[in-house]
């Protein structure tokens, strides 16, 4: 009976022992497969992204001008049309079309044989009522005359002699002169034309200087003064840009259009801008010398809001920004971003928030001039 039991025991200890051996050998058959399941899970991560390419503005300070943008015409400093006061016939033209004369050069003379000798016939009975003026005087010294007699012939004589000024000054008028120094138009009567008074002959304009005449509407009536500055564009130089200053306001504002009309003085030395011209007016109500400006392509909008994408140690971060006026391809930061400071221009639709880029300065003739 005991050796049954010795004989069992010896069993189940070889058992045992084939087991464990069986675990051990497993363990080290199958210690290379779990070492390269569990070394995956360290390297799982994914590789990191290489830097993007991007160009980029620098923010720049430059003086920023707020103005009142409208439209005007121009307008000579001094414009006439002559005309005679008097009727009568051209004997003479004494100037070139399109020339520029000084204050007082004749212009036209008429015929004054007419008036000449009506001029003679009032002289001659000036000189006569004269005479009878001075022996009335003595005749009445010596009671020979009554004094209603002496004046009478004192009446006669300063009668004749208002009938010499008439005439003189008729005489005058029939030589036509240049009330003021400007340049002459096209003239609209040839000699020997008969005219009338008050005949349109030629116009003078004075355009050394020029007015510009513009309205503004009611609204914004409380933001111009004397002596603001104006710029002036017009088509006919459209890479020129004209100073003017605002020397005029009408008081009354217009009760149709609701606008006041201001007009304002340039000088026009070379003459370059003519009366009539149609311009663009933009007048100057405040400026800031140091506002700070980016490139138009620099902004993103979303949903009435504006933002940028700002270069911070190689890495980008979407900034919102508050905008101004806008300028040649720029625009003005009000608030946001700092001078000096980088923002991507060109490469915006492969970046994402803090991610690694590579900053390239962008072409400067990209952008307009601030």
């Amino acid at each position: 009976m005991e050796k049954k039991h010795e004989r069992k025991f010896l069993r189940t200890g070889l058992f045992s022992l084939l087991t464990l051996a069986v675990l051990v050998a497993a363990f080290f058959l199958l210690q290379p497969v779990l070492s390269a399941y569990q070394k995956p899970e360290k390297e799982a991560k994914p590789p990191a992204m290489p830097p993007v390419t991007v160009e980029v503005k620098t923010v720049e300070s430059a003086p920023s001008v707020r103005e009142i943008s409208t439209v005007g015409t121009l307008h000579a400093n001094e414009s006439v049309m002559i005309r005679s006061e008097v009727s009568g016939r051209i004997i003479a033209v004494e100037f070139a079309e399109g020339e520029a004369v000084e204050a007082d050069t004749i212009l036209f003379k008429l015929d004054q044989s007419v008036l000449q000798a009506q001029s003679a016939k009032a002289e001659a009975e000036l000189n006569l009522h004269r005479n009878d003026y001075r022996r009335a005087e003595s005749l009445l010294k010596n009671q020979a005359i009554s004094e209603r007699e002496r004046d009478q012939a004192y009446s006669q004589l300063k009668s004749d002699e208002a009938n010499v000024r008439l005439i003189r000054a008729q005489l005058d008028k029939t030589v036509i002169r240049a009330p003021f120094s400007g340049t002459l138009g096209l003239r609209k009567v040839s000699v020997g034309d008969v005219i009338n008074a008050g005949q349109d002959l030629v116009n003078l304009e004075d355009i050394s200087k020029l007015k510009a005449e513009f309205k503004i509407p009611e609204i914004s009536s409380g933001l111009i003064a004397k002596g603001q500055k104006v710029n002036l564009r017009t088509d006919a130089f459209p890479d020129e840009m004209f100073e003017a200053e605002v020397y005029a306001v009408n008081p009354r504002i217009d009760e149709q259009g609701r606008s006041l009309v201001v007009r304002a003085v340039l000088d026009n030395p070379e003459q370059q801008l003519r009366p009539g011209q149609f311009v663009h007016v933009g007048v100057e109500v405040s400026r800031e010398e140091n506002a700070l400006f980016i490139p138009e392509q620099a902004v993103v909008s979303q949903t009435n809001r504006q933002f940028v994408w700002k270069v911070e140690q190689e890495r980008v971060a979407m900034v919102e920004v508050t905008l101004g006026k806008r300028r040649n391809g720029m625009v003005e930061v009000r608030k946001g971003l700092q001078s000096g400071e980088r923002v991507v221009t060109g490469g915006i639709q492969k970046i994402a928030e803090g991610m690694p880029v590579t900053a390239v300065e962008a072409d400067p003739l990209m952008f307009g001039k601030s």
